[in-house]
Protein backbone atom coordinates (compact mmCIF):
# COMPACT_ATOMS: atom_id res chain seq x y z
CA UNK A 1 0.00 0.00 0.00
CA UNK A 2 1.41 3.39 -1.04
CA UNK A 3 1.73 5.94 1.34
CA UNK A 4 -1.06 8.40 -0.41
CA UNK A 5 -3.29 5.53 0.32
CA UNK A 6 -2.07 4.79 3.76
CA UNK A 7 -3.16 8.58 4.25
CA UNK A 8 -6.40 8.16 2.85
CA UNK A 9 -7.08 5.31 4.71
CA UNK A 10 -6.14 7.14 8.05
CA UNK A 11 -8.55 9.66 6.87
CA UNK A 12 -11.21 6.99 6.14
CA UNK A 13 -10.92 5.37 9.62
CA UNK A 14 -11.61 8.75 11.26
CA UNK A 15 -14.68 9.78 9.28
CA UNK A 16 -16.87 6.35 8.74
CA UNK A 17 -17.39 3.91 11.43
CA UNK A 18 -17.99 0.28 10.58
CA UNK A 19 -22.03 -0.27 9.96
CA UNK A 20 -22.23 3.26 7.87
CA UNK A 21 -24.03 3.79 4.92
CA UNK A 22 -22.31 6.02 3.01
CA UNK A 23 -23.60 8.27 -0.11
CA UNK A 24 -20.99 9.11 -2.56
CA UNK A 25 -21.69 11.76 -4.60
CA UNK A 26 -19.96 11.35 -8.24
CA UNK A 27 -19.32 13.94 -10.52
CA UNK A 28 -17.54 12.09 -13.14
CA UNK A 29 -14.40 14.10 -12.41
CA UNK A 30 -10.76 12.94 -11.40
CA UNK A 31 -11.96 14.03 -7.44
CA UNK A 32 -14.94 12.45 -7.14
CA UNK A 33 -14.06 9.46 -9.21
CA UNK A 34 -10.79 8.49 -6.96
CA UNK A 35 -13.08 9.71 -3.71
CA UNK A 36 -15.20 6.27 -5.23
CA UNK A 37 -12.83 3.98 -5.69
CA UNK A 38 -10.36 4.89 -2.60
CA UNK A 39 -13.72 4.38 -0.83
CA UNK A 40 -14.68 0.68 -2.20
CA UNK A 41 -11.13 -0.27 -2.34
CA UNK A 42 -11.22 -0.24 1.71
CA UNK A 43 -15.01 -0.56 2.48
CA UNK A 44 -14.74 -4.54 2.86
CA UNK A 45 -11.86 -4.33 5.11
CA UNK A 46 -13.82 -0.95 7.69
CA UNK A 47 -17.11 -2.57 7.17
CA UNK A 48 -19.07 0.42 5.83
CA UNK A 49 -21.53 -0.28 2.46
CA UNK A 50 -21.43 2.53 -0.22
CA UNK A 51 -24.19 4.12 -2.89
CA UNK A 52 -23.27 6.05 -5.86
CA UNK A 53 -25.04 9.34 -6.46
CA UNK A 54 -24.79 11.84 -9.22
CA UNK A 55 -27.03 15.03 -10.29
CA UNK A 56 -27.24 16.38 -14.13
CA UNK A 57 -27.75 19.92 -14.03
CA UNK A 58 -27.86 20.00 -17.78
CA UNK A 59 -25.75 22.87 -17.87
CA UNK A 60 -23.78 21.34 -21.44
CA UNK A 61 -26.10 19.36 -23.38
CA UNK A 62 -24.53 16.47 -24.45
CA UNK A 63 -21.95 16.32 -22.55
CA UNK A 64 -23.81 17.11 -19.45
CA UNK A 65 -25.67 13.20 -20.24
CA UNK A 66 -22.19 11.90 -21.06
CA UNK A 67 -21.16 12.71 -17.46
CA UNK A 68 -24.33 10.94 -16.00
CA UNK A 69 -24.04 8.29 -18.15
CA UNK A 70 -20.26 7.19 -16.80
CA UNK A 71 -21.03 7.81 -13.17
CA UNK A 72 -23.87 5.14 -14.20
CA UNK A 73 -21.25 2.76 -15.73
CA UNK A 74 -19.00 2.83 -13.15
CA UNK A 75 -21.31 2.39 -10.11
CA UNK A 76 -21.99 -0.67 -12.12
CA UNK A 77 -18.57 -1.66 -12.56
CA UNK A 78 -17.95 -1.53 -8.37
CA UNK A 79 -22.19 -3.38 -8.31
CA UNK A 80 -22.87 -0.17 -6.27
CA UNK A 81 -26.44 1.13 -6.00
CA UNK A 82 -26.48 4.26 -7.98
CA UNK A 83 -28.74 7.14 -8.33
CA UNK A 84 -28.98 9.35 -10.93
CA UNK A 85 -31.66 12.32 -11.36
CA UNK A 86 -31.49 15.53 -13.87
CA UNK A 87 -32.66 18.96 -13.13
CA UNK A 88 -32.65 22.01 -15.54
CA UNK A 89 -30.80 24.75 -13.18
CA UNK A 90 -31.54 27.61 -15.59
CA UNK A 91 -34.88 27.03 -15.24
CA UNK A 92 -35.09 26.32 -11.51
CA UNK A 93 -36.95 29.26 -8.85
CA UNK A 94 -33.99 30.11 -7.11
CA UNK A 95 -32.93 33.59 -7.37
CA UNK A 96 -29.00 32.81 -6.84
CA UNK A 97 -26.28 32.66 -9.44
CA UNK A 98 -26.18 29.16 -11.79
CA UNK A 99 -22.89 28.21 -9.37
CA UNK A 100 -25.11 28.86 -6.35
CA UNK A 101 -28.45 27.53 -7.71
CA UNK A 102 -26.71 24.16 -8.94
CA UNK A 103 -24.99 23.50 -5.66
CA UNK A 104 -28.53 23.95 -3.31
CA UNK A 105 -30.06 21.89 -5.39
CA UNK A 106 -26.98 19.07 -5.79
CA UNK A 107 -27.24 19.38 -1.86
CA UNK A 108 -31.11 18.91 -1.39
CA UNK A 109 -31.14 15.84 -3.98
CA UNK A 110 -27.98 14.77 -1.93
CA UNK A 111 -30.27 14.74 1.21
CA UNK A 112 -33.30 13.15 -0.73
CA UNK A 113 -31.54 10.34 -1.54
CA UNK A 114 -29.57 9.86 1.92
CA UNK A 115 -33.16 9.63 3.70
CA UNK A 116 -34.08 7.24 0.96
CA UNK A 117 -31.84 5.18 1.67
CA UNK A 118 -31.63 5.31 5.47
CA UNK A 119 -27.96 6.57 5.06
CA UNK A 120 -25.63 8.42 7.84
CA UNK A 121 -23.07 9.99 6.02
CA UNK A 122 -22.69 11.87 2.07
CA UNK A 123 -19.32 11.84 0.84
CA UNK A 124 -17.45 14.60 -1.26
CA UNK A 125 -14.44 14.61 -3.26
CA UNK A 126 -13.09 18.26 -2.26
CA UNK A 127 -9.55 18.31 -2.01
CA UNK A 128 -6.56 20.34 -0.44
CA UNK A 129 -6.61 22.90 -3.23
CA UNK A 130 -10.44 23.33 -2.91
CA UNK A 131 -9.98 24.32 0.52
CA UNK A 132 -6.83 26.35 -0.85
CA UNK A 133 -9.67 28.55 -3.30
CA UNK A 134 -12.08 29.08 -0.74
CA UNK A 135 -9.99 30.59 1.71
CA UNK A 136 -8.50 32.86 -1.22
CA UNK A 137 -12.44 33.26 -2.25
CA UNK A 138 -13.73 34.12 1.22
CA UNK A 139 -10.55 36.24 2.06
CA UNK A 140 -11.95 38.30 -1.54
CA UNK A 141 -15.01 38.97 0.53
CA UNK A 142 -14.11 40.02 3.50
CA UNK A 143 -14.65 36.94 5.15
CA UNK A 144 -13.34 36.52 9.35
CA UNK A 145 -11.78 33.60 11.11
CA UNK A 146 -14.17 30.80 9.62
CA UNK A 147 -13.87 32.08 6.01
CA UNK A 148 -10.27 31.82 6.57
CA UNK A 149 -10.55 28.50 7.56
CA UNK A 150 -11.56 27.55 4.49
CA UNK A 151 -14.16 24.18 3.75
CA UNK A 152 -14.85 21.65 6.90
CA UNK A 153 -13.57 18.11 7.10
CA UNK A 154 -16.67 17.37 8.70
CA UNK A 155 -20.06 19.31 8.73
CA UNK A 156 -23.45 17.43 10.02
CA UNK A 157 -23.41 14.40 7.85
CA UNK A 158 -21.42 15.93 5.08
CA UNK A 159 -17.90 14.21 4.94
CA UNK A 160 -14.69 15.09 2.89
CA UNK A 161 -11.94 12.53 3.14
CA UNK A 162 -9.72 13.47 0.43
CA UNK A 163 -9.42 17.24 2.07
CA UNK A 164 -5.92 15.99 3.01
CA UNK A 165 -5.07 15.54 -0.61
CA UNK A 166 -4.16 17.80 -3.53
CA UNK A 167 -5.50 17.69 -6.98
CA UNK A 168 -2.07 16.51 -8.78
CA UNK A 169 -2.13 13.33 -6.08
CA UNK A 170 -5.50 12.03 -6.90
CA UNK A 171 -4.34 12.20 -10.23
CA UNK A 172 -1.40 10.08 -10.11
CA UNK A 173 -3.50 7.84 -8.11
CA UNK A 174 -6.19 7.50 -11.34
CA UNK A 175 -3.16 6.85 -13.57
CA UNK A 176 -1.85 4.31 -11.84
CA UNK A 177 -4.94 2.45 -11.49
CA UNK A 178 -5.55 2.80 -15.42
CA UNK A 179 -8.81 5.01 -14.64
CA UNK A 180 -9.99 7.43 -16.95
CA UNK A 181 -12.39 10.25 -15.35
CA UNK A 182 -14.56 13.24 -17.15
CA UNK A 183 -13.39 16.35 -17.65
CA UNK A 184 -16.22 19.30 -17.43
CA UNK A 185 -15.57 21.91 -20.02
CA UNK A 186 -16.94 24.77 -17.57
CA UNK A 187 -13.93 24.48 -15.27
CA UNK A 188 -11.37 26.22 -17.26
CA UNK A 189 -13.96 29.52 -17.89
CA UNK A 190 -12.49 32.44 -15.76
CA UNK A 191 -16.07 33.68 -15.54
CA UNK A 192 -16.13 32.19 -12.07
CA UNK A 193 -14.28 33.29 -9.51
CA UNK A 194 -13.40 29.80 -8.47
CA UNK A 195 -11.71 29.05 -12.17
CA UNK A 196 -10.13 32.70 -11.72
CA UNK A 197 -8.52 31.83 -8.42
CA UNK A 198 -7.32 28.66 -9.44
CA UNK A 199 -6.36 30.01 -13.26
CA UNK A 200 -5.01 33.07 -12.77
CA UNK A 201 -4.79 34.40 -8.96
CA UNK A 202 -2.80 31.38 -7.53
CA UNK A 203 -0.40 30.99 -10.50
CA UNK A 204 0.16 34.75 -9.73
CA UNK A 205 0.98 34.13 -6.16
CA UNK A 206 3.57 31.53 -6.67
CA UNK A 207 5.92 34.03 -8.89
CA UNK A 208 6.10 35.78 -4.91
CA UNK A 209 6.43 32.72 -2.78
CA UNK A 210 6.20 29.00 -4.81
CA UNK A 211 4.82 27.68 -1.43
CA UNK A 212 1.86 30.01 -1.29
CA UNK A 213 -0.59 26.72 -1.45
CA UNK A 214 1.30 25.12 2.23
CA UNK A 215 1.08 28.13 3.82
CA UNK A 216 -2.64 28.81 3.02
CA UNK A 217 -3.50 25.33 4.37
CA UNK A 218 -1.11 26.08 7.05
CA UNK A 219 -3.19 29.66 7.52
CA UNK A 220 -6.89 27.45 7.52
CA UNK A 221 -5.67 25.40 10.18
CA UNK A 222 -4.42 27.93 12.04
CA UNK A 223 -8.26 29.87 11.69
CA UNK A 224 -10.10 26.90 11.77
CA UNK A 225 -8.44 26.00 15.72
CA UNK A 226 -9.07 29.88 16.74
CA UNK A 227 -12.26 29.86 15.09
CA UNK A 228 -13.26 26.94 16.80
CA UNK A 229 -12.32 28.06 20.73
CA UNK A 230 -14.22 31.45 19.64
CA UNK A 231 -17.21 29.67 18.65
CA UNK A 232 -17.82 28.13 21.46
CA UNK A 233 -17.18 30.83 23.77
CA UNK A 234 -19.56 33.04 21.29
CA UNK A 235 -21.92 30.41 22.20
CA UNK A 236 -21.96 30.59 25.41
CA UNK A 237 -22.42 34.43 25.94
CA UNK A 238 -25.23 34.01 23.42
CA UNK A 239 -27.40 32.19 25.49
CA UNK A 240 -26.60 34.51 28.53
CA UNK A 241 -27.46 37.26 26.53
CA UNK A 242 -30.16 36.71 23.83
CA UNK A 243 -34.11 36.61 25.02
CA UNK A 244 -37.21 35.97 23.23
CA UNK A 245 -40.17 38.12 22.60
CA UNK A 246 -43.20 37.46 20.54
CA UNK A 247 -40.49 35.15 18.78
CA UNK A 248 -38.06 37.82 18.34
CA UNK A 249 -34.81 36.88 19.48
CA UNK A 250 -33.30 40.32 20.98
CA UNK A 251 -30.45 41.68 22.71
CA UNK A 252 -30.22 44.18 25.39
CA UNK A 253 -28.29 47.02 24.04
CA UNK A 254 -26.41 47.74 27.17
CA UNK A 255 -25.66 44.47 27.62
CA UNK A 256 -24.16 43.58 23.93
CA UNK A 257 -22.18 47.20 23.92
CA UNK A 258 -20.26 46.16 27.17
CA UNK A 259 -18.39 42.85 25.17
CA UNK A 260 -15.43 43.71 22.94
CA UNK A 261 -15.50 44.57 19.42
CA UNK A 262 -14.66 41.10 18.32
CA UNK A 263 -17.46 39.21 20.53
CA UNK A 264 -20.05 41.41 19.03
CA UNK A 265 -19.09 40.71 16.00
CA UNK A 266 -19.59 36.94 16.73
CA UNK A 267 -23.31 37.50 18.64
CA UNK A 268 -24.31 38.95 15.55
CA UNK A 269 -23.39 36.21 13.43
CA UNK A 270 -24.60 33.60 15.88
CA UNK A 271 -27.86 35.51 16.05
CA UNK A 272 -28.23 35.30 11.84
CA UNK A 273 -27.47 32.00 11.84
CA UNK A 274 -29.96 30.53 14.78
CA UNK A 275 -32.64 32.83 12.43
CA UNK A 276 -31.46 31.45 8.72
CA UNK A 277 -29.73 28.12 9.64
CA UNK A 278 -27.06 29.55 7.30
CA UNK A 279 -24.06 32.50 7.37
CA UNK A 280 -23.67 32.28 3.82
CA UNK A 281 -25.62 35.20 2.69
CA UNK A 282 -24.16 38.40 5.68
CA UNK A 283 -20.76 39.56 5.09
CA UNK A 284 -18.85 41.63 7.62
CA UNK A 285 -20.65 45.12 5.90
CA UNK A 286 -24.10 43.49 6.92
CA UNK A 287 -22.49 42.75 10.54
CA UNK A 288 -20.99 46.37 10.76
CA UNK A 289 -24.58 47.95 9.62
CA UNK A 290 -25.88 45.83 12.70
CA UNK A 291 -23.45 46.84 15.05
CA UNK A 292 -23.87 50.55 14.21
CA UNK A 293 -28.22 50.47 15.03
CA UNK A 294 -26.73 49.04 18.68
CA UNK A 295 -24.04 52.07 18.87
CA UNK A 296 -27.07 54.77 17.91
CA UNK A 297 -29.71 53.31 19.84
CA UNK A 298 -32.28 54.90 17.69
CA UNK A 299 -35.39 53.82 18.63
CA UNK A 300 -37.04 52.51 14.88
CA UNK A 301 -33.95 52.04 13.49
CA UNK A 302 -34.53 49.42 11.28
CA UNK A 303 -32.32 47.31 8.87
CA UNK A 304 -33.20 44.18 6.35
CA UNK A 305 -30.55 41.86 5.86
CA UNK A 306 -30.41 38.70 3.38
CA UNK A 307 -33.36 35.78 4.03
CA UNK A 308 -35.92 38.31 4.94
CA UNK A 309 -33.99 38.56 8.41
CA UNK A 310 -34.92 42.09 9.61
CA UNK A 311 -33.48 44.11 12.59
CA UNK A 312 -35.13 46.35 14.70
CA UNK A 313 -34.15 48.98 17.79
CA UNK A 314 -36.70 48.98 20.30
CA UNK A 315 -36.54 50.80 24.14
CA UNK A 316 -33.38 49.44 25.16
CA UNK A 317 -33.67 46.69 22.89
CA UNK A 318 -32.19 45.27 19.41
CA UNK A 319 -35.13 42.71 18.34
CA UNK A 320 -33.59 40.16 14.96
CA UNK A 321 -37.09 38.38 13.35
CA UNK A 322 -37.52 36.40 9.75
CA UNK A 323 -40.27 38.36 8.45
CA UNK A 324 -42.00 37.90 4.91
CA UNK A 325 -42.21 40.82 3.25
CA UNK A 326 -44.87 39.75 0.52
CA UNK A 327 -47.34 38.39 3.03
CA UNK A 328 -47.19 41.69 5.10
CA UNK A 329 -47.48 43.80 1.96
CA UNK A 330 -50.70 42.13 1.38
CA UNK A 331 -52.47 42.60 4.34
CA UNK A 332 -56.07 43.84 3.95
CA UNK A 333 -56.46 46.77 6.17
CA UNK A 334 -60.46 47.48 5.43
CA UNK A 335 -62.31 47.82 8.55
CA UNK A 336 -64.68 44.84 9.25
CA UNK A 337 -67.76 44.32 11.67
CA UNK A 338 -67.57 41.80 14.80
CA UNK A 339 -69.65 38.76 14.98
CA UNK A 340 -71.38 38.79 17.95
CA UNK A 341 -71.93 36.73 19.39
CA UNK A 342 -69.62 34.45 16.96
CA UNK A 343 -66.39 34.39 15.51
CA UNK A 344 -64.51 37.05 13.75
CA UNK A 345 -60.71 35.79 11.72
CA UNK A 346 -58.55 37.96 10.70
CA UNK A 347 -56.39 35.18 8.58
CA UNK A 348 -53.30 37.12 7.72
CA UNK A 349 -52.40 38.06 10.87
CA UNK A 350 -53.48 34.77 12.13
CA UNK A 351 -55.84 35.85 14.87
CA UNK A 352 -59.75 35.07 15.61
CA UNK A 353 -61.91 36.69 18.17
CA UNK A 354 -64.39 35.35 19.96
CA UNK A 355 -67.23 37.41 21.12
CA UNK A 356 -70.21 36.28 23.47
CA UNK A 357 -72.39 38.25 25.66
CA UNK A 358 -72.30 37.22 29.41
CA UNK A 359 -74.09 38.44 32.66
CA UNK A 360 -71.67 40.15 35.44
CA UNK A 361 -70.13 39.37 37.44
CA UNK A 362 -67.05 38.38 35.70
CA UNK A 363 -63.28 36.68 36.31
CA UNK A 364 -60.53 39.21 35.71
CA UNK A 365 -58.97 39.01 31.96
CA UNK A 366 -56.05 36.06 31.73
CA UNK A 367 -54.11 38.79 29.47
CA UNK A 368 -54.48 41.79 27.73
CA UNK A 369 -55.77 39.69 24.69
CA UNK A 370 -59.22 39.38 26.56
CA UNK A 371 -61.25 42.40 27.16
CA UNK A 372 -64.95 42.35 29.21
CA UNK A 373 -66.90 45.49 28.06
CA UNK A 374 -69.97 46.99 29.06
CA UNK A 375 -72.72 45.91 25.82
CA UNK A 376 -74.77 49.07 26.35
CA UNK A 377 -71.31 51.02 25.85
CA UNK A 378 -70.32 49.36 23.21
CA UNK A 379 -73.22 48.39 20.95
CA UNK A 380 -73.36 45.47 18.93
CA UNK A 381 -72.55 47.27 16.21
CA UNK A 382 -68.39 46.90 16.68
CA UNK A 383 -65.76 46.92 13.93
CA UNK A 384 -62.14 46.10 13.44
CA UNK A 385 -60.07 48.41 12.08
CA UNK A 386 -56.22 49.44 12.41
CA UNK A 387 -54.09 52.75 13.52
CA UNK A 388 -55.06 56.02 11.76
CA UNK A 389 -53.43 59.78 12.18
CA UNK A 390 -55.26 61.61 14.43
CA UNK A 391 -56.45 58.06 16.95
CA UNK A 392 -57.14 59.82 20.77
CA UNK A 393 -58.57 57.25 23.52
CA UNK A 394 -59.24 56.90 27.04
CA UNK A 395 -57.02 54.27 27.97
CA UNK A 396 -58.15 52.44 31.07
CA UNK A 397 -57.51 53.73 34.23
CA UNK A 398 -56.58 57.56 33.18
CA UNK A 399 -59.50 60.16 32.79
CA UNK A 400 -58.09 62.10 29.96
CA UNK A 401 -57.79 61.30 26.06
CA UNK A 402 -54.85 60.40 25.00
CA UNK A 403 -53.03 60.33 21.59
CA UNK A 404 -52.84 56.61 20.20
CA UNK A 405 -49.60 57.57 18.80
CA UNK A 406 -48.23 58.97 22.25
CA UNK A 407 -49.36 55.51 24.00
CA UNK A 408 -47.51 53.44 21.88
CA UNK A 409 -45.15 55.28 22.72
CA UNK A 410 -45.23 55.30 26.03
CA UNK A 411 -45.38 51.39 25.93
CA UNK A 412 -42.55 51.38 23.62
CA UNK A 413 -44.29 49.35 21.10
CA UNK A 414 -42.39 48.86 18.43
CA UNK A 415 -43.09 51.25 15.06
CA UNK A 416 -43.37 48.66 12.81
CA UNK A 417 -45.70 46.62 14.57
CA UNK A 418 -48.18 49.49 15.49
CA UNK A 419 -49.91 49.39 11.70
CA UNK A 420 -50.74 45.82 12.54
CA UNK A 421 -52.34 45.87 15.75
CA UNK A 422 -56.22 45.73 15.57
CA UNK A 423 -58.31 48.49 16.88
CA UNK A 424 -62.10 47.78 17.99
CA UNK A 425 -64.49 50.71 17.40
CA UNK A 426 -67.67 51.45 17.69
CA UNK A 427 -70.20 53.18 15.77
CA UNK A 428 -69.12 56.80 16.25
CA UNK A 429 -65.29 55.47 15.55
CA UNK A 430 -64.55 55.40 19.29
CA UNK A 431 -61.45 53.51 20.37
CA UNK A 432 -63.10 50.57 22.57
CA UNK A 433 -60.12 48.13 22.83
CA UNK A 434 -56.43 48.01 21.12
CA UNK A 435 -55.86 44.93 21.01
CA UNK A 436 -53.07 43.39 23.01
CA UNK A 437 -52.46 46.81 24.81
CA UNK A 438 -55.51 48.15 27.06
CA UNK A 439 -59.39 48.92 26.68
CA UNK A 440 -60.80 52.03 27.12
CA UNK A 441 -62.35 53.48 30.60
CA UNK A 442 -65.04 54.75 28.41
CA UNK A 443 -66.36 50.92 27.77
CA UNK A 444 -65.20 49.56 30.93
CA UNK A 445 -67.53 47.20 32.92
CA UNK A 446 -68.85 49.12 36.15
CA UNK A 447 -70.93 48.51 39.12
CA UNK A 448 -74.16 49.44 37.28
CA UNK A 449 -73.37 47.36 34.23
CA UNK A 450 -76.14 44.67 32.97
CA UNK A 451 -74.53 43.20 30.43
CA UNK A 452 -71.06 41.98 29.84
CA UNK A 453 -69.60 42.14 26.26
CA UNK A 454 -66.58 39.09 26.58
CA UNK A 455 -64.23 39.24 23.39
CA UNK A 456 -61.27 36.56 23.62
CA UNK A 457 -58.54 37.07 20.82
CA UNK A 458 -57.35 33.91 20.09
CA UNK A 459 -54.36 32.52 17.66
CA UNK A 460 -55.45 30.89 14.55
Amino acid sequence: MSSFEKKVKSAIIELIAPGDKVLVAVSGGADSLALLYLLEQFSKELGYELFVAHLNHLARGRESDDDASFVEKEAIKLSLPFFVDKIDVKKSVLKSSFQESARILRYQFLEEVLLSIKGNKIALGHTADDRIETVLMNFLRGAGLKGLAGIPEVRGHLIRPLLGCTRSELEVFLSEQNLIYRTDSSNNETKYLRNKIRHEVIPFLKTFNPDISGNLLDLAEIARGEEQWMSEKARELYSQLVTTECGDLCFEITQFENHPLAMKRRLVREIFYQINGSLREITALHVQQVLDIFTSARVGHWLKLPSNVRVVCGYGTVRFSLTDDSASAEIDKTAKKMEIPGVTSLEQLGIQFHARLMEPPMPKPVDHKQAYLDFEKTGENIHIRFFQPGDRFVPLGMRGHKKLKSYFIDQKVPREERSLIPILTNDLDDIIWVYGERISDSFRVAENTKKVLFIDGKSL
